[in-house]
């Protein structure tokens, strides 16, 4: 089964209670630091060493492969530092099942070097890296049910773990992404 990824922005505001409810959530959470210079100069917290003491094995600088090298340069290209380290290196923590938290400081994510890496490796596992939106039917082991549509979808991707209403009453309404599929009323007939 492979983790999640997602991307969170220091500048959005709450960050700091959303991203400790997610690490209290998902004890495979990993805040991945991709600035190329992990330095806040408006908020110590967000320094490298702040993060390092703070959530200490939790927390990984991986600027130095993952930084964008024209971060200071708006009107340069993004250019990822080494992808061929960094990208592999992602990989393999989601392989291990860790949920790779991207952090980087850009307020929009549409300019950030973040939705670079996040394509990228979108682009890398494909059909592997299983994202399933609010609202969507699945199939669970309990039954059909849709997903939370009341749960944003990067929060539950951050806790790699699905909130389900179900068609029929199960106390268990949290699910791995690995425990879902999409849902297909065919294969419901078929296995009845």
């Amino acid at each position: 089964m492979l983790g999640g990824l997602s991307t969170i922005s220091y500048t959005t505001k709450g960050i700091e209670d959303d991203l400790e409810n997610v690490l209290r959530a998902n004890t495979r959470a990993l805040i991945v630091d991709t600035r190329y210079k992990p330095w806040c100069h408006w908020s110590a917290r967000w320094r490298r060493s702040e993060l390092a003491q703070r959530y200490t094995d939790r927390y990984i600088w991986k600027g130095d492969v993952l930084g964008n090298i024209h971060y200071h340069q708006s009107d340069a290209p993004i250019q990822i530092a080494n992808e061929t380290v960094g990208y592999p290196w992602i990989i393999h923590r989601l392989e291990e099942n860790s949920t790779c938290l991207l952090l980087c400081g850009c307020p929009h994510y549409e300019r950030c070097h973040r939705k670079v890496i996040y394509d990228a490796i979108k682009a890398q596992l494909g059909e592997k890296l299983v994202v399933f939106a609010p609202g969507q039917r699945v199939m669970t082991p309990n039954g059909p049910g849709t997903i939370d549509p009341d749960i944003p979808q990067h929060v539950q991707i951050q806790r790699n773990r699905y909130a389900v209403l179900l068609e029929v009453y199960h106390p268990l309404r949290y699910y791995a992404p690995d425990q879902l599929e999409p849902y297909n009323p065919i294969q419901l007939a078929l296995s009845a």
